[in-house]
Parts: structure tokens; C-alpha cells; sequence
């Protein structure tokens, strides 16, 4: 049985965009030629409280959602913390950890919101990032102490590279979600996996290039979709690795990737894809990748059972 660890290996940022023109994949140079460089700020905390408005929470549902006392429904960005009890299923481990936190700093007390560039969500939440009346970045906390994964979703990327920062400090001490079993990675040949935020580990088996979109088939059960509109929010050293096995062709190299997002089950789809599924045409589970900061690259090495 194979395991996998971190690599600290990076390859150069410029080297996808010239395999991705070699393959004639123009549009994604042209995209992020044009594209605005993502801005985050250098400290989480509560820089400029001209860009937020004063509220105050009525209740916290979980560790990422609260209701204020206006009534707004706010999905905090940057974060997903372990679901609570949804009967009849049961809370996932940290879950309660979560919300006692948030409940912490959030209190009856003052607090800023930032609403993101997307302001709502499609189930009409507001989106925003969130600071306690100190000033305090509420996302990163929850970050830090292992609360929960971040998550990066264009265009709400306003402070994705400090709280992936905050992430990698939870990540180097073990802390919550990265010490406990229920979050470690899954194989994406399991046989056991289910829809949700997975964190999941697999060997490239195939790299198909198009205009608009790359796809990654992972041995196993998992595919990954890499869109073009987020090609300069992916660009990397996993990007990079990914572009040059696709130019060795399937069962080349040994790239083994963690993927970090949510496993989308297109069993559940219906029509065509079911068929494309049974016949081994279509990898079953799905992860929408739109951001570096839900992939990397790992070496391989052996465990046994």
C-alpha cells in the first residue's frame, strides 16, 4: 500500500505557460496575461475598517456560519470547518471545537464584516470575512488553532495567501483537523468514498488538454477539473508538473498529487454519465480545482499494510 508525504520541490511559475502554448493552449496564456495579480494582505488583521461594516451576531450556527442580528445568513470565506449534527447524521470530530470558537469571538459584542467580491452564495448567504472587535481575523483563527480547511474560490480570493499562511502554522503543529484520523487523506482508488470536502491522494494517470479545460484522471475513482478562467489563481508548481506529464503521455512518470475540495458524486447526475461511469469512460467522483492553494505534488513512497 502506497503513502504519501509532503514535497518541498517546486518547479519554476513561467514553466506552465510555456508547455501550456506548446500544446496550443493560447487562450489560458492570454487569460493570465490579462489577468489582475492577486492581491492578499501581508496581515489578517483588521487593516482598513473603511472597507467594512459594523454587526454584531444574533447566533452561530457552526464553525463558518452565523446569523446576525439584521438577519443576514453569513458563510464565512477562506474556511470550511467540520459539519455539526445534521440528523440523522452524526457532527464530524472538531465540529463542536468549531463553533465553540467561533461562538468565542464572535460573542454579543462588535464585529467587522468584509463582504467579499461575490457577496452571496446560491443559497443567499452573505459572504464575507469576518474580524472579532479587536481586530482579530476570524478566519485565520479558525485556521490556525486546526479548525477547519481553506478554501479559495475565485473571485473571493482578497486574503487567500494569509490564510493559507495561517493553514501551514495548523499543519506543522499537528494541530486539529491535520493530527486527527477522520481528516487524513483518501486513496482515490478507495472504495469508499463519498461526496463532501475530502481531502484525497492519487497517482496521475491520464492529462487531457483542451481550450477551456484540463482534466486530470487520477488512478482510481477521481477525477479533477481545472478550469481556464482560474488559470492564474492555479498557476504553480503543480500546475507546471501536471502540463509536462500530459506532454509524456498517459502512464507516464509517477506524479502523485493531494487534492483538497469538495468530492462531487456524478453517479447522482443521471443521463449519459451514468453509462460513461459503468463503462469505465468516466471517473465517478469529481474535484472543481480554482485555486494553488488545493493542490500539491507528493514523492512516493512505500508503507506496509
Amino acid at each position: 500500500m502506497r503513502v504519501y508525504s509532503r514535497s518541498s520541490r517546486k518547479a519554476p511559475h513561467g514553466a506552465f505557460f510555456v508547455g501550456a502554448f506548446r500544446w496550443l493552449c493560447l487562450p489560458w496564456l492570454v487569460l493570465v496575461i490579462g489577468a489582475a495579480p492577486v492581491q492578499a494582505a501581508p496581515d489578517c488583521s483588521l487593516a482598513d475598517s473603511a472597507k467594512t461594516e459594523s454587526v454584531q451576531a444574533e447566533k452561530v450556527l457552526d464553525g463558518d456560519t452565523l446569523v446576525l442580528t439584521d438577519g443576514r445568513r453569513v458563510r464565512l470565506i477562506g474556511v470550511n470547518t467540520p459539519e455539526v449534527e445534521h440528523l440523522p447524521r452524526p457532527a464530524e470530530p472538531l465540529a463542536d471545537d468549531a463553533l465553540r470558537q467561533l461562538q468565542a469571538m464572535a460573542g454579543k459584542s462588535r464585529l467587522y464584516l468584509e463582504v467579499g467580491a461575490q457577496p452571496r452564495d446560491h443559497y443567499g448567504r452573505t459572504l464575507g470575512h469576518l474580524y472579532a472587535a479587536d481586530g482579530r481575523n476570524v478566519i485565520a483563527e479558525l485556521l490556525r488553532q486546526g479548525l477547519g480547511f481553506q478554501v479559495a474560490i475565485p473571485p473571493n480570493l482578497a486574503h487567500a495567501d494569509c490564510y493559507a499562511s495561517a493553514q501551514t502554522q495548523a499543519r506543522e503543529a499537528g494541530a486539529g483537523v491535520w493530527r486527527h484520523d477522520y481528516f487524513k487523506p483518501q486513496p482515490a482508488d478507495s472504495n469508499t468514498l463519498k461526496g463532501g470536502y475530502q481531502r484525497i491522494q492519487g497517482r496521475v494517470e491520464k492529462v487531457s488538454l483542451t481550450k477551456k479545460v484540463i482534466w486530470v484522471d487520477l488512478a482510481g475513482n477521481v477525477s479533477l477539473k481545472l478550469d481556464r478562467r482560474h488559470a492564474a489563481y492555479l498557476e504553480g508548481a503543480a500546475l507546471d508538473q501536471v502540463v509536462a506529464q500530459s506532454r509524456a503521455g498517459p502512464g507516464s512518470g509517477d506524479l502523485v498529487l493531494e487534492v483538497r475540495g469538495w468530492l462531487i458524486d456524478r453517479r447522482n447526475w443521471g443521463g449519459k454519465i451514468q453509462q460513461q461511469i459503468a463503462s469505465g469512460q468516466r471517473k465517478r467522483f469529481l474535484v472543481n480545482l480554482s485555486h494553488r492553494s488545493q493542490w500539491e505534488t507528493l514523492p512516493v513512497s512505500t508503507r506496509s499494510h
